[in-house]
């Protein structure tokens, strides 16, 4: 049978039709219908969720929420399809429009797909000598169940609508039904469906842009408090202070997000020729000019050196300060 699960659909998921109002649906696991006499499988439900856990962390941040029940119902998976199809609406059919693309409050009516048995459930299938399919069994089996056309016996069928919330999130719905209907090593038929009702509530572009310019802010003043706390010295550098610089732990902090490299920028009121005689004669080294800047390798070569002293005019940071001076070192 085909494997299809919830947590895959986010990354491919289309929709088709016009919205419908909110109120016209679903809109909690209280509200889907659950098939007459179905039972909970928190057995199930708990190897689903852990699943679940298993995905990287930068998906799951995604996520606002999951919600998984799982039923056992009584009866073959054609009534339970056709309960579905009835209850909630759905139409067949595939998805045609991208779910981000709506507005707040707007809906995608119900759809469904159906996925059938292929001929290779009628051949047997061995384990070296063992038999653990019998086709020929599971033939006769079938032999009195219903057909949605000829030849065509229904193993799983997949439900799905959307909901764009107020806030933008975009809550999935789904419900996913299975046939366990028979167990050809025992040749045993059960006439049983499994249904799994899913809701996957996703955040919205705007709350993880939001979220991301909030860790990103947090990350800087964590890092401005630690340089704060312990500005470079002249052994850190590698290389002499500016006289009368002032360094400037934000943007420092702010540069030095990547994991490689550490920027240390200094202020100073003089201009940059005058910095940049200073440090030519201090390390011996040659500046090359570079776009109305000053670069000097300190380890590596240039023009991209491991380690570099930058010396530009101040035409971002305001103030009165003339020249911007940056020296980067690799974290080690």
């Amino acid at each position: 049978m085909l494997n299809r699960r919830i947590w895959f659909i986010p990354l491919f998921l289309l929709l088709f039709c016009l919205p419908l109002l909110a109120a016209e649906l679903p809109r909690s696991e209280k509200e889907i219908p659950v098939y007459p006499g179905a039972v909970r499988d928190l057995t199930a439900e708990k190897e689903i969720l852990s699943d679940y856990s298993e995905y990287d962390a930068e998906l799951k941040n995604s996520w606002r929420s999951v919600t998984v029940k799982v039923y056992t119902a009584k009866s073959i998976i054609d009534e339970v399809c056709k309960f579905y199809i009835n209850k909630l609406g759905a139409k067949p059919g595939t998805p045609l429009e991208d779910p981000a693309s709506l507005k707040p409050g707007a809906v995608y009516p119900p759809w469904y797909e159906l996925d059938f048995y292929g001929a290779d459930i009628f051949e047997n299938q061995y384990e070296r000598d063992l038999l653990i399919h019998d086709g020929k069994w599971v033939k006769s089996a079938f032999a009195n169940r219903p057909q949605w056309k000829k030849g065509a016996w229904l193993c799983q069928a997949w439900f799905e609508w959307n909901v764009i919330l107020n806030n933008g999130d975009i809550a999935q719905y789904t419900v996913s039904i299975e046939d366990d209907g028979y167990d050809s090593r025992k040749k045993v038929i059960f006439n049983t469906t499994r249904i799994t009702i899913q809701i996957l509530v996703t955040k919205s572009e705007a709350a993880l842009d939001e979220e991301e310019d909030e860790a990103m802010d947090e990350a800087v003043a964590v890092k401005t408090r630690q340089l704060t706390k312990n500005p470079p010295t002249s052994q850190t550098l590698g290389i002499p202070i500016y006289p009368g610089s002032v360094f400037n732990p934000e943007i420092s902090a702010g540069m030095s997000l990547d994991d490689d490299y550490q920027y240390y920028v200094y202020l100073s009121n003089d201009p940059p020729a005058k910095v940049v005689t200073f440090y030519e004669q201090r390390l011996g080294k040659k500046a090359s000019s570079n776009e109305g800047g000053y670069l000097i390798a300190l380890k590596g070569k240039l023009p991209v050196p491991d380690e570099g002293l930058a010396i530009q005019p101040n035409m971002l940071f305001g103030g009165t300060a003339k020249t911007v001076i940056t020296v980067q070192k690799q974290v080690k």
